[in-house]
């Protein structure tokens, strides 16, 4: 059955000819939005871990956690090619001679690792940085650069101590587009003082830009968070269900049709998530999700304002349409 939206999936076997996954990877990373250098306590969102999916152990190696991740995933998945997956916290937040060994070491660690896939901030990467990350690029290793964008919105993102700014990830996104690296945005939906309009105004600004890929969350409070505080006195309050399959389907109909969604329904590891707990039911909100495509009779792009327009960052892009 065909997707009423462009998924991961489906690109990673247009490129490869069979099933490919990631193996998330957990390097000993921190973040400059806990160690003082630009914050302190992380985004009210993002848990002890990083957004690790807890399924690696930062005891092991690189190399160790690749081997035991790829055992894990050839059974559960029959995956038959991999992405070494840099997960937890800030990827390239350390100096270059590092990432470099770590990088070095995840691509030399099975023969059956295809590429990578490097999770960070827009204000942690510099020419240096890409220009080592793009070196590993060939015909035949898929690299991409994942930003964490969560929204274009500045006055969200300090609500979310999130300690950087729009304009630094259009800066961010500058460069990777000058080292033609494959990259993918995260946004989360349902931030707090955001209305539907204000969603929106982020999603037609990924469109303008064309980016290559995006990755769909909701917001989510996992247990010793802000959030999850805030959660408990009863001062934030999660998005249902129906909700935000409705949401979600108008957000990915502003997109571009060509832009790849990485994930529509990312739930947090299920032993730790505090709310909304719906969020455990993965394949019923993609179900739901491709439902209400169905419903409305349209898929993503449908309702895209950029169409056949240059993707190249304008002025324009950091104002509001």
């Amino acid at each position: 059955m065909t997707k009423p939206y462009y998924p991961y999936s489906q690109y990673l076997k247009e490129k490869f000819g069979c099933k490919v996954y990631k193996v998330t990877l957990d390097a000993g990373f921190t973040c400059p939005n806990r160690d003082g250098v630009k914050g302190k306590g992380g985004c009210t969102f993002c848990d002890q871990t990083g957004s690790s999916s807890r399924a690696q152990d930062r005891r092991d190696s690189i190399t160790e956690q690749i081997h035991k991740n790829i055992e894990r995933q050839r059974k559960r998945f029959g995956a038959e090619k991999f992405i070494a997956y840099f997960q937890s916290f800030t990827n390239t937040y350390s100096p270059v001679e590092r990432l470099k060994s770590l990088y070095d070491e995840a691509m030399a660690a099975h023969p059956d690792i295809i590429g990578m896939s490097i999770s960070t901030r827009p204000d942690c990467v510099d020419e240096e940085i890409l220009a080592l990350i793009a070196s590993y690029q060939t015909p035949d290793n898929y690299i991409c650069v994942e930003y964490g964008m969560q929204t274009i919105h500045d006055r969200t993102l300090d609500l979310l101590n999130r300690c950087e700014t729009h304009h630094e990830f259009l800066e961010a996104f500058e460069l990777t587009q000058k080292y033609n690296l494959d990259h993918c945005i995260h946004v989360i939906l349902d931030l707090p003082g955001e209305s539907w309009e204000d969603q929106m105004e982020t999603a037609d600004v990924l469109a303008k830009l064309k980016v290559n890929g995006v990755k769909i969350h909701l917001l989510c409070a996992m247990e010793k968070t802000p959030l999850a505080e805030q959660y408990l006195r009863g001062e934030w309050q999660p998005l249902d269900k129906e909700n935000y399959v409705q949401l979600i389907c108008d957000f990915m109909e502003r997109l571009h049709p060509e832009t790849v969604i990485h994930r529509v329904a990312g739930n947090g590891h299920h032993q730790h998530v505090v709310a909304p707990l719906w969020l455990q039911r993965k394949m019923e909100i993609m179900n739901e999700i491709d439902a209400e495509f169905d419903r409305r009779g349209t898929r993503q792009g449908d309702k895209c304002r950029f169409m056949g327009e240059n993707s190249a960052r304008t002025e324009e892009t950091a104002g509001v349409f």
